[in-house]
């Protein structure tokens, strides 16, 4: 029987994986109207502020090395900074439900990643899953490809929402270089601080060119959501439910991100996935479960 901490575990982590769907739908607002680097960086300050006494005492606590740091700041690097960038950058080009399918591939890209720089060896049903999960990116990028409202930066859409999705796959596959007695929480903390670092003189060019007071509350308020909820509270609850829940039931919520990305695109951006595009869909979730979902004793 399901425990009331259970029900709450999967609740949070249903929350948390709903938030960081909803990325897409406010990365492709943010990119109508705001500049994209200092956007970014407003939003990781924000974050960082919110991260900051987590900051503080893990410095205090000494438990971070030479060699944690530069895995760190390859994850500040490659699955923050230009995760970000990539992504605002290929909305301009794509819908945000493509998008928001693309996104999927995300355990897809751990697993082989994976394999390339830790040498870990892939199951049967992790090769059927990565199978998987390039069929149903194959069958959407081919619904979009003979849509006559697409515009033609489809390809160079969808090569940047593949780049980000691989360098968001980089923030996992390095943390496992990281000491162990690194907790997540202090992850995030120091991986937002050095993000903050790297995306200011990107975001300094962007202040200098762009008329601050022109910053709507609309766009404000992304930046506050983008920074408060998926940067910061989308990791509170999705590790707060993980403490009672098996790495394989939290893998099948991360199936939820994806959906919530298409829902939330319908139903705040109008747009309307065909249904080629969403059985490609359905494909790369499919693929997230045989992926992550692995048999547990």
């Amino acid at each position: 029987m399901i425990t009331n901490k259970k029900t709450l575990s999967y609740l949070s982590m249903a929350i948390a994986m709903i938030i960081v769907g909803s990325g897409v739908v406010a990365g492709k607002l943010i990119t109508v109207s705001l500049p994209i680097f200092l956007s970014s960086f407003l939003s990781l300050f924000i974050a960082f502020l919110l991260f900051l006494p987590t900051i503080v005492s893990t410095v205090k606590s000494k438990v971070i090395d030479k060699n944690d740091y530069f895995y760190l700041a390859l994850q500040a690097l490659l699955g923050t900074v230009l995760y970000r960038i990539l992504l605002f950058i290929s909305l301009k080009y794509i819908d945000a439900s493509f998008a928001g399918i693309i996104s999927a591939l995300q355990p897809a890209a751990i697993s082989l990643l994976a394999v390339l720089f830790l040498k870990e060896r892939q199951t049967y049903r992790e090769k059927i899953g990565v199978f998987l999960a390039v069929s149903g990116l194959f069958i959407a990028y081919l619904a979009n490809k003979i849509s006559i409202s697409l515009t033609s930066g489809l390809l160079l859409g969808t090569i940047l929402s593949l780049l980000a999705v691989l360098g968001e796959a980089c923030f996992s596959v390095f943390a496992k270089k990281l000491n162990k007695n690194i907790s997540p929480i202090s992850t995030a903390g120091m991986v937002t601080a050095l993000s903050c670092a790297m995306s200011f003189p990107i975001a300094f060019i962007d202040f200098t060119h762009f008329n601050i007071a022109s910053f709507s509350i609309l766009g404000i308020g992304l930046i506050a959501y983008y920074g408060i909820f998926l940067t910061y509270v989308s990791f509170i609850f999705w590790f707060s439910g993980l403490k009672h829940s098996t790495a394989s039931v939290a893998g099948i919520f991360t199936a939820l991100a994806p959906l919530s990305g298409v829902i939330l695109s319908i139903l705040i951006l109008k747009e309307t996935p065909n249904i080629f595009e969403l059985i490609g869909g359905v494909l790369i979730i499919l693929s997230i479960i045989l992926v992550v979902n692995k048999n547990e004793k």
